[in-house]
């Protein structure tokens, strides 16, 4: 005989960088293993990998590609569906940055941690996100791609200046003026004309990557040993990777 279905309620979200709104379910333990496994990578590319995989698996709306999502839309995405689907309260032990005492050396720091709860629903993405319609000259513009969570994997596995020069040039949509739309070009063409552009043009367009958001949170807190009081700030997807 066969076992009983058990039905998973379903969540609506806005995408943050599209403003689409998605319907999406719980992991269930299948998934969370994977979550878990990657939780014991020191690998930020395995931890990005099962986020996708996992999130690929609890969308419900067709038709949405994870791995085309800006890395600040599935840091949202994960957030809220971690939220919903082990709750809302993430536990962390806490321990002090910089020491504690007025000699600052070693002996003098309080090691003890703290534990500390915190809401993820409270986790925002702070604005504005930036526009991808960028003008160089009165003329000229181009208009941009938020990049994805694979384009930043590669840049941060080697710090490159190249590889960073060759990923805002794929993020590179189209290039306008009053009359055309230029979208139709190689990658070495792209490369080229990127690399005629002045320092101010390619500023305006660093501009935008440098603008991007990212979920982040600070908290403050008392150590329950000392009594001094402290703050951390968690950015990114890896600081809440619990």
């Amino acid at each position: 005989m066969a076992l009983p279905s058990l039905v998973a309620p379903e969540y609506k979200i806005t995408i943050p960088s599209t403003g689409q709104d998605i319907t999406y379910r719980p992991f269930l333990v299948k998934e969370e293993k994977l979550l878990l496994m990657a939780g014991e990578s020191d690998s930020q590319e395995d931890q990005l990998l099962a986020v996708a995989n996992v999130l690929g698996q609890c969308i419900l709306t067709p038709d949405i590609a994870v791995g085309d999502l800006a890395p600040f839309d599935m840091e949202y995405l994960f957030l809220n569906l971690r939220s919903k689907s082990v709750g809302e309260v993430i536990k962390l032990n806490l321990t002090h940055t910089t020491p504690d005492g007025p000699t600052g050396t070693l002996e003098s720091t309080c090691k003890h941690a703290t534990e500390y709860e915190f809401n993820v629903e409270d986790v925002t993405i702070p604005g504005p996100i930036p526009e991808t319609k960028i003008q160089l000259t009165d003329d000229v513009g181009v208009v941009l791609r938020f990049p994805t969570f694979q384009d930043l994997a590669i840049v941060d596995a080697e710090v490159n200046t190249e590889l960073m020069f060759d990923m805002m040039s794929d993020c590179i949509e189209y290039v306008y003026d009053k009359e055309n739309v230029y979208d139709d070009f190689t990658k070495q063409e792209m490369s080229d004309w990127v690399g005629s552009l002045s320092q101010a043009q390619f500023e305006k367009i660093s501009d935008f990557f440098n603008s991007m958001p990212k979920v982040e949170h600070d908290i403050e807190w008392k150590c329950t040993n000392c009594g001094k009081t402290d703050s951390i700030h968690l950015e990114g997807m890896q600081s809440f990777f619990t």
